[in-house]
C-alpha cells in the first residue's frame, strides 16, 4: 500500500495518494483524522504510516 509515496509526505503527496482535493486533505489534517505536523506556518508534513493507519480505519 502506498509503495510509490515518500515516507514523509506533503499535502500534495497526500492528495495524490488518497485521490482527494486540497480542501479535503486539509480538513482531514485539521480535524486530526490524519496525524500531521505543521512546519513553517501553513506547511504540513505527514508520515506515510499515519496515512496507512487512516486508510485501514476507514
Amino acid at each position: 500500500m502506498l509503495n510509490n509515496t515518500p515516507d514523509i509526505m506533503t499535502v500534495k503527496d497526500l492528495m495524490k495518494a488518497l485521490q482527494i482535493g486540497k480542501n479535503k486533505a486539509l480538513q482531514l489534517l485539521n480535524e486530526g483524522q490524519i496525524t500531521g505536523h505543521r512546519i513553517s506556518g501553513n506547511r504540513w508534513r505527514i508520515l506515510k504510516e499515519d496515512v496507512v493507519e487512516y486508510v485501514l480505519r476507514s
